[in-house]
């Protein structure tokens, strides 16, 4: 005599299909605005300000897609980059032609009295499509960890409920209707873990650029010569297209005779040579830059221009007299509009040397290793969650099965 596992019944067998059914529709929805946001450049950005109210009020979550400069027009809301700080999104006032494909734009909050300080010479930007207001607050209670492990959890619990045998042997269904209830089964799971790994990885995805800058001063000082190197390593370590990002060294010498400080720059490592690679503009002010701007009037030494023809060698940028100060301020991007992004590295070393000393500083910039987050494991961390239920499910099956065995060989 042959036997089955009955089907759950009653209100709870009801909402636990419910659940499952719901959570393969979730899947299939997200593995779709997954294909959609790696194709169309389209993702989300969060309002945590109030600068575009009423038309978005703070705590909305909008949906951007990127569009080059080309396609900007007055009266567009768009996000611009502005690396070391954080992004803006603001409203487009002007757009006028800029070298190359790139525009310079203005811009001005709705909720602005005033234009942004100063214009964005950008190659592209990102062009919100619409919003929906609060949405924000519900992504950010859903990214928390403590949420994260509870959706992971839950999802594994799901998926051991799905498969655990319950009720007493039941006559075996029809062939067909077997059928279809394994592929529902198989559906609902694949969507369960569809749901997990997206989950799991939103936090990675977000995280793959730094939100703050970390500007920090390092002192090298000698018997007469002081240098002060201000940089912001994980920007330098991290360049991108298009954004300049700044290191600037403070040379200062208090000698107890008066005499002349030389002071030269020196380039090496692969984005260096690469006449494609890294494009550079070297600058002077007498005072500390300070936003990038030298209150003093500052002077360009060198470029832009490519690093490779702009410092071939070992380069004498300025001389200045003892008892003075120098600020050389280096702007270092990788070029826009280019097929593929260069890689690799780049190393400037700035030699200050006169009036008995000599002192050295270093500082190194690196293109973005990869552009895209690493989803082994979140994916690992999927897959998990539901083998974890299958498995505890099957060994649950194990007595049941052979008492079926047992059945069918009983006379």
């Amino acid at each position: 005599m042959d036997s089955h596992v009955t089907d759950r019944g009653g209100f709870g067998g009801r909402a636990g299909n419910a659940l499952l059914t719901v959570a393969a529709i979730g899947g299939a929805v997200c593995i779709v605005l997954v294909l959609i946001a790696f194709f169309f450049h389209i993702t989300l950005i969060m309002f945590k300000t109030g600068s575009m109210s009423p038309t978005i009020p703070a705590g909305s979550l909008a949906i951007v897609k990127q569009i080059p400069a080309s396609d900007i027009r007055v009266g567009d809301v768009v996000t611009v980059d502005r690396r070391p700080a954080l992004p803006v999104t603001h409203r487009v006032t002007s757009v006028s032609p800029a070298a190359g494909d790139t525009r310079t734009i203005t811009l001005r909050g709705d909720a602005n009295p005033a234009e942004d300080p100063a214009p964005y010479v950008v190659s592209n930007v990102r062009i919100v499509l619409f919003s929906i207001p609060q949405l924000a607050y519900a992504v950010n209670a859903v990214s928390n960890p403590l949420a994260l492990g509870a959706i992971t959890i839950g999802a594994a619990g799901l998926v051991t409920w799905a498969f655990w045998p319950h009720g007493a042997p039941a006559p075996r269904p029809r062939r067909g209707a077997r059928r279809r209830s394994t592929r529902c089964h198989a559906a609902r799971t694949g969507g369960l873990a569809v749901i997990v790994l997206l989950t799991l990885s939103a936090p990675v995805v977000n995280a793959a650029a730094p939100a703050n800058a970390a500007v920090t001063d390092e002192v090298i000082q000698g018997p007469v010569l002081t240098l002060t190197s201000v940089a912001d390593k994980t920007l330098m370590a991290h360049l991108v297209p298009a954004v300049p990002v700044p290191w600037q060294i403070g040379v200062a010498a208090h000698p107890d005779n008066p005499g002349v400080v030389s002071i030269s720059l020196t380039a090496q490592g692969g984005l260096a040579a690469d006449p494609n690679g890294l494009r550079i503009t070297v600058s002077m002010c007498e005072v500390r830059w300070v936003g990038g701007r030298c209150q003093s009037g500052g002077t360009v030494l060198l470029g832009p221009g490519p690093a490779s023809t702009l410092i071939p060698g070992p380069l004498v940028l300025t001389s200045m007299p003892s008892g003075q100060q120098r600020w050389i301020l280096i702007d270092a991007a990788l070029p826009a509009n280019q097929g593929s992004v260069p890689t690799g590295s780049a190393t400037f070393n700035l030699t200050a040397s006169g009036v008995g000393d000599e002192l050295s500083t270093g500082g190194s910039v690196s293109s973005l290793a990869s552009t895209g987050a690493d989803l082994w494991p979140p994916l690992l961390a999927a897959l998990g969650a539901v083998t974890t239920g299958l498995m505890l499910a099957s060994s649950a099956r194990l007595p049941g099965a052979r008492q079926r065995r047992r059945a069918r060989v009983t006379p």
